[in-house]
């Protein structure tokens, strides 16, 4: 992470009564020092990112009033998609948020698509600094921009599994229709219901309703999120089959733990008829190691910010552990292992039995043998096999066999 603060040589650039923060967010780290340097003599502190999933880190981690945003972050990439999907993953989570896109390989069709979906402004590559200045000083001042976000909207993806699942809801979202969301607790059925609202065409803010609670429905709004759905009396669930079949009836997203079998025998089938068009079904977090690793970078970046402490090394053996953990309450659970290991300096890594017999709490290095080995032994010492099922290299794989006399 990347935060440069100085005392301001030069005019200042305000919103409100302090200091302005900028998130560039672009990979060529050139680009980004000779920002740091133009903007740090006006007085404006300006965090970076090198990639979609590091902005989303900052985003929710600081008071952040303005985005610079480049379009492409992988290397040789010239379309612009990637910076197209960040931009509408920033303004789900802050949707006041004004975005300026920094565009060179891109082009200005690009640019103009991105002022389509949200951005407020683009300047093109090399700027001119005065008038980038002064760009972000209009904006600054014709856009009010909002407090920081928490950590919870922000929907990290990376496994393929929830990635399908998110191009699902993303696809269906400026649609009416209604939604069943489902899964063990903890797994972000709520931050997926929010998301699906934010991308849609509704511009007023969403009802929660606590079905357990609910005991009659409300008069006014368009979008409702019910969670555990199937704990509506069947009177409410009478009367909300009643509400849905009327025209301008709210859009309804349902979150349940139970699939839809079970859910089926606990709903009324007009009911069900409804809801059920649209099933989503996010798997518990031990099923998704790649989640698991974006989470924790995230987390512990989000942590070392909020506490101002610096987050302890998640290195291989320790992000190796942690996929191999259980986590009952899967995300909750997470995030509350990195807040720990943030507060405490350590980490206490849960390790789920991977050997007859041996059961966690263990060492990282007793838990990374434990890992290497049972590997290993699958996939009868097949090195390739057993380092693409820990998620390491073929090398890093045999440092830790000579490591643990494997």
């Amino acid at each position: 992470m990347n935060v440069s603060r100085n005392d301001s040589d030069g005019s200042s650039l305000s919103s409100g009564n302090s200091a302005a923060c900028v998130l560039f967010v672009d990979d060529d780290r050139d680009v980004q020092a000779a920002a740091h340097l133009l903007f740090r003599r006006r007085g404006i502190e300006m965090l970076s990112a090198h990639d979609a999933r590091d902005a989303l880190t900052q985003l929710a981690s600081h008071s952040v009033n303005l985005v610079l945003l480049d379009l492409n972050y992988t290397r040789g990439a010239t379309s612009g998609r990637e910076g197209l999907a960040l931009l509408r993953d920033m303004l789900v989570l802050r949707p006041d948020l004004p975005v300026i896109v920094v565009t060179g390989h891109s082009g200005v069709a690009i640019a103009v698509e991105a002022m389509r979906a949200g951005a407020a402004d683009f300047v093109m590559k090399p700027w001119n600094n005065e008038r980038l200045v002064a760009l972000v000083g209009r904006t600054l001042e014709e856009r009010v921009a909002g407090q920081t976000a928490d950590a919870e909207p922000v929907m990290i993806v990376s496994s393929p599994e929830l990635s399908r699942i998110v191009a699902e809801a993303d696809r269906l979202a400026p649609t009416r229709a209604p939604f069943v969301i489902s899964g063990p607790p903890g797994v972000g059925k709520t931050v997926l219901a929010r998301r699906i609202h934010a991308l849609s065409h509704d511009t007023g803010a969403v009802g929660i309703i606590r079905a357990e609670e609910c005991d009659a429905l409300p008069e006014k709004g368009r979008s409702w999120i019910i969670r555990d759905v199937e704990a509506l009396s069947p009177q409410m669930q009478r009367c909300l089959a009643d509400r849905l079949d009327e025209g301008g009836a709210p859009r309804v997203i349902a979150l349940s733990t139970l699939d839809r079998t079970v859910l089926e025998t606990r709903l009324d089938p007009r009911l069900m008829l409804h809801l059920g068009m649209v099933m989503l079904t996010i798997p518990p977090l031990h099923r998704r190691p790649d989640d698991i690793a974006a989470l924790t970078t995230h987390f512990l970046r989000y942590f070392a910010v909020r506490h101002g402490l610096p987050g302890p090394d998640a290195n291989e053996a320790c992000l190796a552990a942690l996929k191999a953990g259980t986590w009952p309450q899967n995300v909750r659970s997470l995030r509350a292992a990195v807040e720990r290991a943030v507060l405490t300096g350590n980490w206490h890594v849960p390790v789920v039995q991977v050997q007859k017999n041996m059961v966690g709490p263990a060492t990282l290095h007793d838990a990374e043998r434990t890992l290497v080995e049972t590997a290993l032994r699958k996939h009868g010492f097949n090195v390739t096999q057993a380092a693409r099922e820990l998620g390491i290299t073929r090398p890093a794989l045999y440092r830790r066999m000579a490591r643990h006399g494997l």
